[in-house]
């Protein structure tokens, strides 16, 4: 990810992936319960009781917010599988206008928008998808409303034969009023191989 890109304490622990947290808030609550039983403390029962109400409330918020690094999560779920079933179109239509593609690392010099389409229309035909699992999805946010999405995949195409490994960086971005567009994609490994060029999926 880029040095800018973060995630703060509430939007990480709570909003974007309550989980965690609550459940070691619930955890905390179950063991108070525990000593309260066996010290017949009341007090201490009625603090594991208000702690257990804070594990809910955080669940809760958690599962009912959506933050942007969830939203640009699931648009590159959707990104992906459309390269999947080989709607190569799709995926072009979520490109930015001025969308460039790197290799290696996010702050190298991207290549223009016509080195992302010469990539992407391989999925057609010779790099088909025959299958794809996710094995990673992460997120951070940039300062200037960017967000950064850090893919991983396994996959299998007919050019292929077996399994290949790639990771991927993609930024998203988007307006009040439009929908998220890919601004940028970075081709970090692919085959356990770093990428030297745009002709990454010859």
């Amino acid at each position: 990810m880029p040095k800018e890109a973060n995630t703060g304490f509430i939007e990480g622990w709570i909003l974007d992936n309550p989980w965690p947290l609550s459940i070691m808030i619930v955890i905390a609550a179950v063991i108070l319960v525990i000593l309260a039983m066996q010290r017949d403390d009341r007090r201490l029962l009625k603090i594991a009781l208000g702690t257990a109400g804070v594990g809910m409330v955080v669940l809760a918020v958690g599962l009912m917010v959506e933050t942007a690094g969830e939203s640009a999560r699931g648009e590159t779920r959707r990104f992906v599988q459309a390269a999947v079933d080989g709607r190569v179109d799709d995926m072009l239509g979520t490109l930015h206008e001025d969308a460039t593609l790197h290799v290696a690392r996010v702050e190298n010099p991207g290549f223009p928008r016509s080195n992302l389409e010469n990539a992407l229309d391989g999925l057609r035909s010779r790099h088909r998808i025959e299958e794809n699992s996710i094995t990673l999805l992460d997120s951070a946010e940039s300062p200037d409303g960017s967000v950064w999405v850090e893919l991983a995949c396994m996959t299998r195409t007919n050019s292929t034969g077996g399994w290949v490994p790639s990771r991927w960086i993609l930024e998203w971005r988007r307006r009040e009023t439009d929908p998220w567009r890919i601004r940028s994609i970075t081709a970090m490994k692919i085959a356990g191989t770093v990428p030297r060029d745009a002709g990454i999926l010859r």
